[in-house]
């Protein structure tokens, strides 16, 4: 079996507010019902998908300095799930617009990803409890990965943290 190779990855200082973010793969649309989203996020497994938008809830109410790494590979990467306490797993279909990152009342983040058809696994780590953190910046960091995918799969949760 072909070992996979690293094509780019970009590390970036991202917010996080009201315990979710948001993944765009093109813009924004009235006809897109993101609170339908969030719901079935909240009340699933922490991740929900409808057309371009992606949401998962996060452990922590918030960070406003949060490291989020962003790699791409030409083909599946060898699994490090022992090194996370959250991962989810999604098929997103990246137009021109490209990927980009969201969080409510907050600047978002253009991520620098070409078109294309990706599975996305999407890890994070570093939580300290469950809701208010007690600080703006606890220390909690995240990590999408991509890689060509036929899709599409529908998003679930690997890994869930317990407190």
């Amino acid at each position: 079996m072909d070992q996979a190779h690293l094509l780019d990855a970009h590390d970036h200082l991202v917010a996080m507010n009201y315990g979710q973010f948001e993944l765009w793969t093109d813009y924004w649309s009235d006809d897109l019902d993101t609170e339908a989203v969030l719901q079935r996020a909240l009340n699933g497994n922490h991740i929900a998908q409808e057309d371009h938008l992606l949401i998962i809830t996060c452990p922590h109410q918030n960070n406003f300095e949060m490291p989020l790494r962003l790699e791409r590979w030409d083909a599946a990467p060898q699994e490090d799930l022992q090194d996370w306490q959250e991962a989810y797993e999604a098929h997103v279909s990246v137009n021109e617009y490209g990927l980009y990152y969201q969080s409510p009342t907050l600047e978002g983040t253009q991520l620098p990803v070409p078109a294309g058809e990706y599975h996305a696994l999407i890890t994070g780590r570093g939580f300290i409890s469950r809701g208010w953190p007690g600080s703006t910046a606890p220390g909690d960091a995240w990590r999408i990965r991509l890689w060509p995918s036929s899709g599409p799969d529908a998003p679930r949760q690997l890994l869930a943290w317990t407190s």
